[in-house]
């Protein structure tokens, strides 16, 4: 039986295989691996806005998720914004600034998506997706 924890750990296997390959086009940029992790999700997920949420999604150290939003913020590409209805609350968004960067990060991800689906099948892909879709359907059902 696949477990979620085998799911939650390819996942965060793949995550770290982009950032890594990523990181190469940016070395002007001295990007970790977790910064450019933490620039693909908040770009591709707008449910996600806070540190915690990161660290959940990531599944690394609040340490280190703080550690990589302050040299985020540092270097221009995302600022934080309290939450008006709960001031401990601090959500993060992506900046303008940022925008080159993320559309170079596109382009990244389109050639390592090239090569790394090369062996994958449209019909794999398509069972992938739709197993995806029922996960998602599932979960949005009880929330």
């Amino acid at each position: 039986m696949f477990t979620i924890e085998e799911f939650l750990r390819i996942s965060n296997q793949m995550r770290d295989y982009y950032a890594k390959k990523i990181k190469d086009s940016f070395q002007e940029f001295n990007f970790s691996p977790n910064e450019i992790s933490i620039l693909i999700v908040l770009k591709n997920n707008s449910t996600i806005t806070t540190s915690t949420e990161l660290k959940v999604v990531l599944g690394v150290s609040k340490t280190l998720i703080s550690r990589s939003v302050d040299s985020l913020e540092k270097k221009g590409l995302i600022c934080t914004c309290i939450d008006e209805k709960d001031s401990r609350i601090h959500h993060l968004q992506l900046t303008d600034e940022c925008k080159p960067i993320l559309k170079i990060i596109d382009e990244e991800i389109g050639k390592i998506n090239k090569t790394l689906f090369n062996d994958v099948s449209v019909e794999e892909m398509n069972s992938l997706k739709q197993t995806m879709s029922k996960l998602q359907k599932c979960v949005e059902k009880e929330e």
